[in-house]
């Protein structure tokens, strides 16, 4: 647990427990709230991940057979 997590169950723990209720519950909701933020976000996209996933041969450019085409390649 970090220092300010410990910091803050020390405080709640000091409050009523109505009140320790009310406030993780209104904690819990803004949490929420921010993950659902975060989630519709874009995502960066990072270059490079998928680096030598796929390799394109020398003759990638060269026309296809014509036993491709009729489904016998």
């Amino acid at each position: 647990m970090t220092h300010l997590v410990q910091s803050l169950m020390k405080r709640l723990a000091r409050l009523p427990e109505p009140v320790q209720h009310h406030l993780a519950q209104h904690f819990l909701k803004e949490v929420e709230a921010a993950e659902t933020q975060m989630a519709q976000q874009p995502r960066k996209r990072i270059a490079g991940l998928g680096k030598g996933t796929i390799i394109i041969t020398g003759d990638f450019d060269e026309p296809l057979p014509g036993a491709f085409w009729l489904g016998k390649a």
